[in-house]
Protein backbone atom coordinates (compact mmCIF):
# COMPACT_ATOMS: atom_id res chain seq x y z
CA UNK A 1 0.00 0.00 0.00
CA UNK A 2 1.42 3.38 -1.00
CA UNK A 3 1.12 6.43 1.22
CA UNK A 4 1.47 9.98 -0.01
CA UNK A 5 3.35 12.54 2.08
CA UNK A 6 0.16 13.97 3.65
CA UNK A 7 -1.00 10.49 4.77
CA UNK A 8 2.41 9.76 6.27
CA UNK A 9 2.37 13.10 8.10
CA UNK A 10 -1.10 12.46 9.56
CA UNK A 11 -0.15 8.93 10.61
CA UNK A 12 3.05 10.17 12.26
CA UNK A 13 1.15 12.95 14.04
CA UNK A 14 -1.45 10.52 15.40
CA UNK A 15 1.26 8.11 16.55
CA UNK A 16 3.15 10.87 18.36
CA UNK A 17 -0.08 12.11 19.96
CA UNK A 18 -0.92 8.63 21.22
CA UNK A 19 2.57 8.15 22.65
CA UNK A 20 2.47 11.59 24.31
CA UNK A 21 -0.98 10.94 25.75
CA UNK A 22 0.08 7.54 27.06
CA UNK A 23 3.25 9.00 28.59
CA UNK A 24 1.27 11.78 30.30
CA UNK A 25 -1.16 9.27 31.76
CA UNK A 26 1.66 7.00 32.87
CA UNK A 27 3.22 9.86 34.82
CA UNK A 28 0.02 10.41 36.82
CA UNK A 29 0.04 8.37 40.00
CA UNK A 30 -3.10 6.92 41.49
CA UNK A 31 -3.31 9.11 44.59
CA UNK A 32 -4.47 7.85 47.96
CA UNK A 33 -4.12 8.46 51.69
CA UNK A 34 -0.55 8.74 52.96
CA UNK A 35 1.00 9.98 49.73
CA UNK A 36 2.99 13.23 49.45
CA UNK A 37 4.22 15.35 46.57
CA UNK A 38 3.53 18.16 44.11
CA UNK A 39 0.76 16.13 42.43
CA UNK A 40 -1.01 15.88 45.80
CA UNK A 41 -0.63 19.64 46.24
CA UNK A 42 -2.08 20.23 42.76
CA UNK A 43 -4.99 17.96 43.67
CA UNK A 44 -5.59 19.95 46.86
CA UNK A 45 -5.48 23.22 44.92
CA UNK A 46 -8.14 21.88 42.56
CA UNK A 47 -10.32 20.77 45.48
CA UNK A 48 -10.00 24.19 47.13
CA UNK A 49 -11.03 25.80 43.83
CA UNK A 50 -14.12 23.58 43.98
CA UNK A 51 -15.01 24.89 47.45
CA UNK A 52 -13.58 22.17 49.69
CA UNK A 53 -12.05 23.16 53.04
CA UNK A 54 -8.45 22.06 52.91
CA UNK A 55 -5.00 23.09 54.02
CA UNK A 56 -2.78 22.89 50.92
CA UNK A 57 0.28 21.07 52.22
CA UNK A 58 0.99 18.37 49.62
CA UNK A 59 0.07 15.60 52.07
CA UNK A 60 -2.86 13.28 51.27
CA UNK A 61 -4.34 13.26 54.77
CA UNK A 62 -7.85 12.52 56.16
CA UNK A 63 -9.33 15.89 55.07
CA UNK A 64 -8.12 15.41 51.49
CA UNK A 65 -9.54 11.88 51.43
CA UNK A 66 -12.88 13.15 52.75
CA UNK A 67 -12.95 15.86 50.05
CA UNK A 68 -12.43 13.18 47.38
CA UNK A 69 -15.18 11.04 48.93
CA UNK A 70 -17.53 14.06 48.84
CA UNK A 71 -16.76 14.63 45.16
CA UNK A 72 -17.19 10.95 44.29
CA UNK A 73 -20.55 10.79 46.09
CA UNK A 74 -21.80 13.93 44.31
CA UNK A 75 -20.60 12.59 40.95
CA UNK A 76 -22.03 9.08 41.27
CA UNK A 77 -18.57 7.50 41.15
CA UNK A 78 -17.43 4.49 43.20
CA UNK A 79 -16.64 5.89 46.65
CA UNK A 80 -13.15 4.84 47.75
CA UNK A 81 -11.31 8.10 48.45
CA UNK A 82 -8.73 7.19 45.81
CA UNK A 83 -7.90 9.46 42.85
CA UNK A 84 -7.75 7.43 39.66
CA UNK A 85 -8.57 8.28 36.04
CA UNK A 86 -12.35 8.65 36.51
CA UNK A 87 -12.03 10.87 39.57
CA UNK A 88 -9.45 13.02 37.76
CA UNK A 89 -11.82 13.34 34.80
CA UNK A 90 -14.64 14.50 37.08
CA UNK A 91 -12.39 17.06 38.78
CA UNK A 92 -11.38 18.43 35.39
CA UNK A 93 -15.03 18.71 34.35
CA UNK A 94 -15.99 20.42 37.61
CA UNK A 95 -13.18 22.93 37.16
CA UNK A 96 -14.27 23.64 33.59
CA UNK A 97 -17.92 24.57 34.14
CA UNK A 98 -20.71 25.00 36.69
CA UNK A 99 -24.30 23.87 36.23
CA UNK A 100 -27.01 26.34 37.28
CA UNK A 101 -30.76 25.83 37.47
CA UNK A 102 -32.44 29.17 36.83
CA UNK A 103 -34.56 30.39 39.75
CA UNK A 104 -37.44 32.86 39.62
CA UNK A 105 -36.01 36.37 39.38
CA UNK A 106 -32.60 35.30 38.02
CA UNK A 107 -31.17 37.42 35.21
CA UNK A 108 -28.20 36.78 32.96
CA UNK A 109 -26.45 39.92 34.22
CA UNK A 110 -26.80 38.75 37.84
CA UNK A 111 -25.51 35.26 37.00
CA UNK A 112 -22.60 36.77 35.08
CA UNK A 113 -21.70 38.91 38.10
CA UNK A 114 -22.09 36.02 40.56
CA UNK A 115 -19.97 33.56 38.55
CA UNK A 116 -17.60 36.28 37.29
CA UNK A 117 -18.14 35.26 33.67
CA UNK A 118 -19.06 37.61 30.77
CA UNK A 119 -22.70 37.43 29.65
CA UNK A 120 -21.65 36.63 26.09
CA UNK A 121 -19.66 33.59 27.29
CA UNK A 122 -22.74 32.21 29.05
CA UNK A 123 -24.91 32.88 25.99
CA UNK A 124 -22.42 31.19 23.66
CA UNK A 125 -22.09 28.11 25.89
CA UNK A 126 -25.88 27.68 26.03
CA UNK A 127 -26.68 28.78 22.46
CA UNK A 128 -28.89 31.61 23.75
CA UNK A 129 -30.10 34.08 21.14
CA UNK A 130 -31.25 36.66 23.72
CA UNK A 131 -30.77 37.58 27.37
CA UNK A 132 -34.09 35.98 28.32
CA UNK A 133 -33.95 32.98 30.69
CA UNK A 134 -36.81 31.19 32.46
CA UNK A 135 -37.18 29.50 35.86
CA UNK A 136 -36.21 25.82 35.72
CA UNK A 137 -33.88 26.27 32.75
CA UNK A 138 -30.54 24.42 33.04
CA UNK A 139 -27.50 26.52 32.17
CA UNK A 140 -23.83 25.68 31.76
CA UNK A 141 -21.57 28.36 33.26
CA UNK A 142 -18.03 28.11 31.81
CA UNK A 143 -15.24 28.82 34.29
CA UNK A 144 -13.22 31.15 32.12
CA UNK A 145 -11.10 32.33 35.08
CA UNK A 146 -9.70 28.90 35.97
CA UNK A 147 -6.49 29.50 37.88
CA UNK A 148 -7.86 32.67 39.47
CA UNK A 149 -8.45 33.37 43.13
CA UNK A 150 -9.90 31.17 45.81
CA UNK A 151 -13.62 31.85 46.17
CA UNK A 152 -13.91 32.56 49.88
CA UNK A 153 -14.25 35.54 52.18
CA UNK A 154 -11.60 34.27 54.55
CA UNK A 155 -8.46 35.19 52.62
CA UNK A 156 -6.89 38.64 52.61
CA UNK A 157 -4.36 40.08 50.16
CA UNK A 158 -1.03 40.93 51.78
CA UNK A 159 2.42 41.97 50.56
CA UNK A 160 5.26 39.49 50.99
CA UNK A 161 8.99 40.05 50.45
CA UNK A 162 10.47 37.01 48.72
CA UNK A 163 13.25 35.36 50.72
CA UNK A 164 16.29 33.53 49.40
CA UNK A 165 15.28 29.96 48.54
CA UNK A 166 11.57 30.78 48.24
CA UNK A 167 9.60 29.04 45.52
CA UNK A 168 5.95 29.41 44.58
CA UNK A 169 5.31 26.04 46.18
CA UNK A 170 6.92 27.08 49.48
CA UNK A 171 5.09 30.42 49.59
CA UNK A 172 1.74 28.82 48.75
CA UNK A 173 2.19 26.31 51.60
CA UNK A 174 3.27 29.04 54.03
CA UNK A 175 0.06 31.02 53.50
CA UNK A 176 -2.28 28.10 52.76
CA UNK A 177 -3.11 29.43 49.32
CA UNK A 178 -2.56 28.09 45.78
CA UNK A 179 0.25 28.55 43.28
CA UNK A 180 -2.31 29.56 40.67
CA UNK A 181 -3.73 32.28 42.93
CA UNK A 182 -0.27 33.79 43.51
CA UNK A 183 0.48 33.71 39.77
CA UNK A 184 -2.85 35.36 38.97
CA UNK A 185 -2.42 38.09 41.63
CA UNK A 186 1.05 38.95 40.33
CA UNK A 187 0.45 38.28 36.61
CA UNK A 188 3.28 35.75 36.56
CA UNK A 189 3.75 33.62 33.45
CA UNK A 190 6.33 31.30 35.04
CA UNK A 191 7.27 29.82 38.42
CA UNK A 192 10.34 31.99 39.01
CA UNK A 193 10.60 34.27 42.06
CA UNK A 194 13.46 36.72 42.75
CA UNK A 195 14.77 37.16 46.29
CA UNK A 196 14.01 40.68 47.52
CA UNK A 197 11.01 41.34 45.30
CA UNK A 198 7.62 42.05 46.88
CA UNK A 199 4.63 40.02 45.70
CA UNK A 200 0.95 39.86 46.57
CA UNK A 201 -0.23 36.79 48.43
CA UNK A 202 -3.72 35.71 49.55
CA UNK A 203 -3.35 34.71 53.20
CA UNK A 204 -5.81 32.40 54.94
CA UNK A 205 -7.23 34.19 58.00
CA UNK A 206 -9.87 31.65 59.00
CA UNK A 207 -9.25 27.92 58.67
CA UNK A 208 -12.43 25.81 58.43
CA UNK A 209 -10.63 22.66 57.29
CA UNK A 210 -10.97 20.84 60.63
CA UNK A 211 -14.53 21.81 61.54
CA UNK A 212 -17.34 19.23 61.69
CA UNK A 213 -18.94 17.65 58.63
CA UNK A 214 -22.60 17.57 57.73
CA UNK A 215 -24.04 14.04 57.99
CA UNK A 216 -27.76 14.58 58.66
CA UNK A 217 -30.42 17.15 57.79
CA UNK A 218 -29.86 20.40 59.68
CA UNK A 219 -32.73 21.05 62.10
CA UNK A 220 -34.57 24.34 62.47
CA UNK A 221 -33.54 24.79 66.11
CA UNK A 222 -31.22 27.80 65.99
CA UNK A 223 -32.15 31.13 67.65
CA UNK A 224 -31.86 34.76 66.55
CA UNK A 225 -28.46 36.12 67.69
CA UNK A 226 -29.84 39.15 69.54
CA UNK A 227 -32.57 39.38 72.20
CA UNK A 228 -34.44 42.06 70.25
CA UNK A 229 -35.25 41.45 66.59
CA UNK A 230 -33.32 44.48 65.37
CA UNK A 231 -33.67 46.04 61.91
CA UNK A 232 -32.34 43.96 59.02
CA UNK A 233 -30.33 46.51 57.04
CA UNK A 234 -29.18 43.98 54.44
CA UNK A 235 -30.67 40.51 54.11
CA UNK A 236 -29.28 37.27 52.68
CA UNK A 237 -29.28 37.45 48.87
CA UNK A 238 -28.49 39.89 46.06
CA UNK A 239 -27.73 43.50 47.02
CA UNK A 240 -25.73 46.59 46.05
CA UNK A 241 -22.72 46.61 48.38
CA UNK A 242 -22.97 49.72 50.64
CA UNK A 243 -19.24 50.53 50.29
CA UNK A 244 -18.11 49.00 47.00
CA UNK A 245 -21.34 50.04 45.20
CA UNK A 246 -21.33 46.86 43.11
CA UNK A 247 -24.08 44.26 42.89
CA UNK A 248 -23.07 41.09 44.69
CA UNK A 249 -24.52 38.17 46.62
CA UNK A 250 -24.64 38.88 50.35
CA UNK A 251 -23.91 35.65 52.20
CA UNK A 252 -25.26 36.75 55.57
CA UNK A 253 -27.72 39.01 57.40
CA UNK A 254 -26.80 42.53 58.56
CA UNK A 255 -28.72 43.53 61.72
CA UNK A 256 -28.56 47.24 62.65
CA UNK A 257 -27.87 47.53 66.39
CA UNK A 258 -26.59 50.13 68.87
CA UNK A 259 -22.94 49.58 69.78
CA UNK A 260 -22.66 47.37 72.84
CA UNK A 261 -25.77 45.24 72.19
CA UNK A 262 -25.22 41.69 73.58
CA UNK A 263 -24.67 39.09 70.84
CA UNK A 264 -25.92 35.55 71.57
CA UNK A 265 -24.72 32.16 70.34
CA UNK A 266 -27.34 30.92 67.89
CA UNK A 267 -26.82 27.37 69.19
CA UNK A 268 -24.46 25.48 71.50
CA UNK A 269 -21.04 24.69 70.09
CA UNK A 270 -17.28 25.20 70.22
CA UNK A 271 -15.55 28.50 69.43
CA UNK A 272 -13.39 28.15 66.30
CA UNK A 273 -11.95 31.67 66.33
CA UNK A 274 -12.26 34.87 68.33
CA UNK A 275 -10.31 37.74 66.84
CA UNK A 276 -9.88 40.05 63.87
CA UNK A 277 -10.86 38.89 60.37
CA UNK A 278 -10.14 41.23 57.47
CA UNK A 279 -13.37 42.91 56.36
CA UNK A 280 -15.38 41.51 59.28
CA UNK A 281 -13.44 43.24 62.07
CA UNK A 282 -13.71 41.67 65.52
CA UNK A 283 -15.35 38.35 64.75
CA UNK A 284 -16.42 35.11 66.42
CA UNK A 285 -17.06 31.79 64.68
CA UNK A 286 -18.68 28.73 66.27
CA UNK A 287 -18.76 25.09 65.17
CA UNK A 288 -22.18 23.67 66.11
CA UNK A 289 -21.51 20.16 64.83
CA UNK A 290 -23.09 18.46 61.80
CA UNK A 291 -21.08 20.76 59.51
CA UNK A 292 -22.78 23.98 60.72
CA UNK A 293 -20.63 27.04 61.48
CA UNK A 294 -21.98 30.46 62.50
CA UNK A 295 -20.16 33.79 62.20
CA UNK A 296 -20.70 37.06 64.10
CA UNK A 297 -18.86 40.06 62.63
CA UNK A 298 -18.15 43.79 63.25
CA UNK A 299 -18.23 43.52 67.07
CA UNK A 300 -16.77 46.05 69.51
CA UNK A 301 -15.88 43.46 72.17
CA UNK A 302 -15.30 39.68 72.14
CA UNK A 303 -16.19 37.77 75.32
CA UNK A 304 -15.10 34.20 74.51
CA UNK A 305 -11.89 32.50 73.40
CA UNK A 306 -11.03 29.94 70.72
CA UNK A 307 -11.57 26.38 71.94
CA UNK A 308 -14.18 27.38 74.51
CA UNK A 309 -17.57 25.62 74.59
CA UNK A 310 -20.67 27.84 74.64
CA UNK A 311 -24.36 27.16 75.18
CA UNK A 312 -27.27 28.37 73.07
CA UNK A 313 -28.21 31.94 74.01
CA UNK A 314 -24.93 32.66 75.82
CA UNK A 315 -23.61 36.20 75.31
CA UNK A 316 -20.41 35.89 73.27
CA UNK A 317 -19.75 39.49 72.14
CA UNK A 318 -20.93 43.10 72.11
CA UNK A 319 -22.00 44.59 68.77
CA UNK A 320 -19.95 47.31 67.12
CA UNK A 321 -18.66 48.89 63.93
CA UNK A 322 -15.25 47.29 63.35
CA UNK A 323 -13.91 46.13 59.99
CA UNK A 324 -15.41 47.23 56.67
CA UNK A 325 -18.65 48.70 57.92
CA UNK A 326 -20.85 51.77 57.36
CA UNK A 327 -22.44 51.80 60.82
CA UNK A 328 -22.98 49.79 64.02
CA UNK A 329 -24.42 46.39 63.16
CA UNK A 330 -23.97 42.63 63.44
CA UNK A 331 -23.17 40.56 60.38
CA UNK A 332 -24.59 37.11 61.07
CA UNK A 333 -23.73 34.19 58.80
CA UNK A 334 -24.31 30.47 58.74
CA UNK A 335 -22.34 27.94 56.71
CA UNK A 336 -22.89 24.23 56.11
CA UNK A 337 -19.76 22.33 55.07
CA UNK A 338 -18.09 25.69 54.54
CA UNK A 339 -20.70 26.91 52.05
CA UNK A 340 -23.07 29.85 52.71
CA UNK A 341 -26.55 28.96 53.99
CA UNK A 342 -29.63 31.15 54.46
CA UNK A 343 -30.00 31.57 58.26
CA UNK A 344 -33.76 32.15 57.92
CA UNK A 345 -34.18 28.47 56.99
CA UNK A 346 -32.73 27.25 60.28
CA UNK A 347 -33.86 29.77 62.90
CA UNK A 348 -36.93 28.60 64.82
Amino acid sequence: MKFNKLSLFILSFLLISLITSYSAQAKQRTLQAGMKGSDVQELQENLVMLGERLIIDGIFGPSTKQAIINLQQESGLPVDGVVGAETRRRIKEALTYDEHTVKKGDTLSELAAFYEVPIEVIKEANKLKSNNIIAGQELIIPKTALGGGINTDFYEIISYKVQSGDTLEKVSKKFNTTIRTIKKLNELDNHHLRAGETIKVSKLVLDLSTTSRNTTKVKRDFIWPVATKGRISSDYGWRVHPILQTKSFHKGIDIALPTGTPIKATKSGKIISSGWISGFGKTITIDHGNGVVSLYGHNSQLLVKAGQSVRQGQTIAKSGNTGRSTGPHLEFRMMINGKPANPHKYIK
